[in-house]
């Protein structure tokens, strides 16, 4: 999709509240010269990140470029020498990895927010658990990933303290990243998958999908997914890439990820490694 259509989707009740919460220390951001960067945004992440980027952009002479994947591809690809600036990861693993291997800078890896895994049933009923997912065949199930997805691992996890055999775990559906798994249920190609509570928030902005809540399980007894932000080691001088870092923790960028369905960390632990 465009950049230009994706950043269509901003609710306008919440824009007004932004607005609000940012002060003279944004306005005077506008004297920065001019700069762009290029964010690579784990797939859970994106509209947020839209977000994110139209309200920078607004109250600055940036501009950026949101290129997304899920977070253990686009890792390999600042490996292997994307132009990426900053990587805003699903998980916290990651980051940590570049900066010790010498692609990020160290010291500029924080959380970002806190994501939630729900299992989504169309048809299920009301009360379901993770151990019922044994009544469907494994081709009928679908996650993200494990080896690419932080949400996709976290499923697995999951899944296993629910007692589910290796073998039923190797024939499951594994799609590239969270939002692939979706886009498989909305399209009945599985009957059951593991979704990132992001996926609601975005089903029901943009009134494409119909998501009833009452047929997903959010597995709140399960540790958030610990999303982290690296800056990379091309962005060091880039002032733009900077500003996003920076600005992650003003408290409109905030409220932009926590109207989105995240959790968020309070400020003075963001930056727990």
């Amino acid at each position: 999709m465009p950049l230009s259509c994706m950043r269509r989707f901003v609710n306008a009740p919440l824009v007004i509240v932004v607005w609000m919460l940012w002060g003279s220390d944004i306005a005077a951001s506008a004297e920065r010269p001019m700069g762009d960067a290029r964010i690579a945004v784990a797939a859970n992440f994106r509209d947020t990140a839209e977000a994110i980027a139209l309200h920078l952009e607004a109250r600055s002479d940036y501009r950026y470029d949101i290129i997304v994947g899920s977070t253990g591809k686009l890792a390999s690809q600042v490996i292997n020498g994307a132009p990426f600036d900053v990587l805003m990861a699903a998980d916290r693993v990651r980051p940590q990895r570049l900066v010790e291997e010498g692609y990020a800078v160290a010291g500029s890896q924080r959380t970002y927010a806190l994501g939630e895994l729900g299992l989504w049933w169309p048809g299920a009923g009301e009360l379901f658990a993770v151990g019922d997912l044994s009544m469907l065949n494994p081709r009928e199930v679908c996650l993200a990933n494990p080896a690419l997805a932080p949400y996709g691992s976290a499923a697995l996890t999951a899944l296993r303290e629910a007692g589910f055999s290796e073998r039923y775990l190797a024939g499951l559906v594994r799609v590239d990243n969270v939002n692939l798994v979706t886009a498989m249920v909305t399209q009945r190609q599985v009957r059951a998958g593991f979704i990132a509570r992001s996926a609601l928030v975005v089903a029901a902005k943009r009134e494409t999908v119909q998501m009833d809540e009452t047929e997903i399980l959010w597995l709140s007894d399960h540790e958030p997914i610990h999303q982290a932000l690296v800056l990379l080691g091309r962005a060091q001088h880039n002032s733009a890439a900077h500003f996003w870092v920076e600005q992650i923790d003003h408290p409109a960028i905030r409220e932009l990820i926590r109207a989105d369905g995240y959790q968020l960390r309070p400020l003075e632990s963001a930056g727990d490694r």
